[in-house]
């Protein structure tokens, strides 16, 4: 059986987005498209000036949890899969790595 595009393939489009919203890009000196536009609006990116928490590493559950439960609702559509089981992983690793930073 041949997926097809669907809903469930905004998924892994969510996922790109949140990476790409969250992570540093090396080749455009250290362009993070999340502190820029959080710089744009007057809001802090890091807990400490340039140090400390990224917040933009937060904000990108906003988008990873809608990749999650769109994959999951959708399996049969095109990237639905990938995009749950990626989103799942880096969503579950924030989620566990926030408890382990409040437990110290």
């Amino acid at each position: 059986m041949k997926k097809k595009l669907g809903k469930g393939s905004l998924s892994l489009l969510l996922v790109a987005l949140a990476l790409l919203w969250s992570c540093n890009i090396a080749i455009y000196d250290n362009f993070c498209l999340g502190d820029y536009l959080l710089g744009l609006v007057n809001l802090p990116a890091w807990s400490n000036g340039t140090t400390g928490m990224h917040y933009t590493v937060w904000y990108s559950l906003v988008l990873l949890i809608p990749a999650f439960i769109l994959g999951r609702r959708h399996e049969n559509h095109l990237f639905a899969v990938s995009g749950k089981w990626i989103s799942g992983v880096i969503g579950g690793y924030l989620l566990l790595s926030s408890f382990m930073f409040l437990s110290l």
